[in-house]
């Protein structure tokens, strides 16, 4: 995603009119993406202040986070602090102002660490799932596998994974979209998939089922934060 400069966003800021408009805030959480109605208090070009709508979402609110609105082009992207959960308010730091582009579809990321077998070139990689909807993966490779650097951009694929037991997808055909370095040596591939009706239909039942898990794993954190400290917990 790129950022441009902060001159940059400092014109979109002062496009804002007041009172500032409403602004979807997005948060990436286990592959979905996590978007909830929010309000700007107070914004400079240095920070930010906002009050969030949902409060089952705030146990995943810190970090990174998206703040798209119809006043601006592309997305604000911060760094979140809280100041106050019972009141939704938080605080944004380190803004910056990036292109936007909206996904296809759902993604969600696998509850257990799952992996795929790419075959590219006569050569058969194994790769780490990252996320996956019914149009496309992300997955991660070590550099160290590929050190002739087979999988680019372009390339034509075909995958075989398990994304739950018994169940396997083979003979799917993909490509590369987008090559990118992370952290601790790995590659970051962004793949597009091509599923036939069968398999397209396995990959929808499956991310609507896991999405409905990480909105009920959100909801028990929710739950806990809520919860008053216990006695036990006030001794080390």
């Amino acid at each position: 995603m790129f950022i441009q400069s902060m001159a940059s966003l400092a014109d979109a800021i002062s496009a804002l009119s007041s009172p500032f408009p409403r602004i979807n805030m997005i948060k990436r959480y286990k592959g979905a993406m996590l978007s909830q109605q929010s309000r700007i208090i107070e914004i400079s070009p240095e920070s930010a202040t906002i009050q969030a709508s949902q409060r089952l979402t705030y146990p995943v609110l810190h970090g990174p986070v998206y703040l798209r609105s119809r006043a601006f082009t592309g997305a604000i992207c911060a760094n979140i602090h809280a100041v106050d959960y019972s009141q939704g308010t938080f605080q944004l730091s380190e803004l910056a102002y990036s292109e936007w582009q909206d996904r296809r579809g759902e993604r969600v990321q696998p509850k257990n660490p799952t992996y795929v077998d790419i075959e590219t070139g006569g050569e058969t990689f194994r790769a780490c799932l990252e996320d996956i909807s019914a149009d496309g993966l992300c997955v991660l490779v070590n550099r160290q596998i590929d050190p002739e650097g087979v999988l680019q951009a372009g390339a034509r694929l075909m995958l075989r994974f398990r994304l739950i037991p018994g169940q396997t997808l083979g003979d799917l055909p993909g490509s590369i979209i987008y090559r990118r370095k992370a952290e601790l040596g790995l590659v970051k591939l962004g793949l597009n998939i091509f599923p036939d009706e069968d398999q397209k239909a396995i990959l929808r039942e499956y991310v609507i089922r896991r999405y409905d898990e990480i909105m009920e794993e959100l909801k028990q954190d929710f739950n806990r934060m809520r919860e008053p400290c216990r006695v036990e917990n006030l001794y080390f």
